[in-house]
């Protein structure tokens, strides 16, 4: 065991200080912008028919799948950056996953506005609806999500550092798995656009492996501690990261709901465990003085 958590670790790492240099966000911009750029020039091509809509070449027959596409391709990297947050932090993993499942009702947002083809009231009115409603309870996830950053509190629940040190090289190597199951459904997502010409990006998936993750870090977390608060608390965010998985597979208004109610939920546990956890530390400081 030790020495696949030293592998693991290692292996983390080293992929870790890649992603996250300077060259590589110059790489990623570069990329999303040669996506945009060649989406469009696609579309210019297959509008007056130099090349056959057909295939994988029908979807650039709307001149709004650059804007999709492009959008879709952030949240693959946004998923990336997730992966190597969720060692640092449970807190922070599950305020990460908000974040990204408001970016992905801005997609549908997105996705509404391309189903405009012209300025019809019969015809913008239903498309316009949907993005006011994606776009405005994403502004509401975001705005709850940076409360909780405001109010959260980083737990300690090892008694060692050696203790600590290990717990992480366990959440280490479990990104590592959740990294490669990303890649793998990447993969069969672009092998289906390429047999189908529809692109169906399989988030929802992704999130289920996120939550059978956090199990396994909430039972890896019962090694160092049976404190009740600390079970409690990382059981909670196994239920926030599952709301947030119903509601990529929900159909309109349910999904909005269910995700707005995901966040508020995270909010009103993190502001629950700081008070008592504040009125804890009080206790104590009385007792300290009282001896």
């Amino acid at each position: 065991m030790l020495k696949i958590l030293n592998f693991t670790e290692k292996l983390y790492l080293k992929i870790k200080s890649v992603w996250e240099t300077a060259r590589m966000h110059k790489i990623i911009s570069n990329s999303l912008v040669a996506i945009f750029l060649g989406s469009l020039v696609l579309f210019l091509l297959v509008h007056n028919q130099i090349l056959p809509q057909k295939g994988i070449l029908e979807a650039f027959g709307n001149p709004f799948f650059s804007i999709d596409i492009s959008f879709t391709a952030l949240l693959l990297t946004e998923i990336i950056s997730l992966i190597f947050v969720l060692p640092k932090s449970v807190a922070k993993s599950v305020a990460k996953q908000f974040e990204l499942l408001s970016l992905i009702f801005l997609r549908h947002g997105f996705q509404e506005f391309s189903q405009v083809h012209s300025m019809d009231l019969h015809d913008v009115l239903a498309p316009v609806e949907y993005m006011f409603l994606y776009g405005f309870v994403s502004l509401l996830i975001y705005l709850i999500i940076g409360v909780v950053y405001k109010n959260q509190r980083h737990v300690w629940i090892c008694s060692t550092d050696l203790e600590q040190h290990n717990f992480v090289r366990f959440k280490r190597a479990i990104s590592l798995l959740l990294l490669v199951a990303f890649i793998v459904i990447v993969f069969l997502d672009f092998k289906s656009l390429f047999k189908s010409g529809i692109y169906n990006s399989s988030f929802h998936e992704f999130f289920t492996m996120l939550i059978f993750s956090d199990i396994l870090v909430l039972l890896i977390t019962i090694r160092y501690t049976l404190n009740y608060r600390t079970i409690y608390r990382y059981s909670a965010f196994i239920l926030a990261t599952i709301f947030i998985r119903i509601a990529l597979t929900s159909a309109v208004y349910y999904d909005v709901i269910i995700g707005l109610s995901g966040a508020v939920y995270l909010l009103l546990l993190v502001l629950t465990y700081n008070y008592f956890e504040k009125a804890k530390e009080k206790e104590n400081k009385l007792k300290l003085k009282n001896k």
